[in-house]
Formats: C-alpha cells, structure tokens, sequence
C-alpha cells in the first residue's frame, strides 16, 4: 500500500516539478522592454529592470580613465552621462534601448553626432559595478569595468 501511494504521489507531483525546472533557465532569456499606453499612461514593462527589490544600479560609476552616471527620469527613458577622464570631454544620452539577457541586461544609448553606440551592462549579484562600452562602427573602442561611486546622478535632459 505505501509503494502505490508513493507511486501516486510522483506521479501526481511530477507535472509540477517538470515545470518548475523547465522555469531554471529563466537567468539567460532576452530582455524585453516596452512601454503599455493601454490605461492612458506610459507604463514601462521590463523583464530587465534597474531596480528590484533592494537591488539599485542606479548612481555614478567610475575608474582611473570614466565616469558615467546611469538612471531612470521617468519610466521608460533612461539619462546616460559619460565622462572621459581623460581628455574632459562629456556626453549626456537618453534613449530606451534595452537588451541583452535577464542575467546580464545591457541598456543602450546612440549617439548620432559622433556615430557611437554607448551601453551599459550589468548583473543583478553585482550591484557595485556596470560595464561600460562604446562601439563605432560596429567596433569597440572602449570596454570598462566601472565601480560605484556613490548613489548620486548627474547628468540629465
């Protein structure tokens, strides 16, 4: 009698467990981002946010040679600011490009003058850090770890 209940219990319990671990892989699927005007206000819909729970990647990051600062103004439009530490020279970019994958999100921002693509990437176990990278014409001219600095924004529209 107990081998049959327990035989039934597997074999009850086991749809569940198949879906539980077919959910495991959740970590590596794309970023999705978009915005919901279905109510009458732009509610921005992220499987990829910069905030969850007690996890923050907004505020100011930097190294020897960059300086950005990352944050949302609003939903659904995000404030990149850039500096080179190096030469002075400093960007200020908004935009909603989100990619990437949930265990590493990347947001990215273009900027049309210079014909430059700067993104932002990140991991939700590391929330001192970002990586920043700027790419011109398809080509990466700089790829930067970045610790944070402090909770503070700068920059913005």
């Amino acid at each position: 009698m107990k081998f049959r209940s327990i035989a039934l219990t597997i074999i009850c319990t086991l749809p569940f467990f198949l879906l539980f671990a077919a959910r495991a892989d959740r970590p590596n699927q794309p970023c999705r981002a978009s915005v919901d005007t279905s109510k009458g206000t732009d509610d921005e819909v992220n499987n990829c946010p910069i905030t969850v729970g007690r996890f923050s990647i907004r505020g100011t990051f930097s190294n020897p040679n960059w300086r950005a600062s990352f944050w949302a103004w609003e939903p659904a439009y995000y404030i990149l600011y850039v500096e080179n530490k190096k030469v002075g020279s400093k960007i200020n970019l908004t935009g909603f490009n989100v990619a990437g994958t949930t265990s590493r999100p990347q947001y990215r921002f273009v900027d049309g003058d210079r014909k430059q693509t700067y993104v932002i990437s990140f991991r939700y176990a590391e929330p001192n850090a970002i990586r920043l990278e700027i790419y011109q014409n398809n080509r990466a001219i700089v790829n930067e770890l970045l610790a944070r600095e402090s909770d503070k924004r700068i920059g913005g529209p």
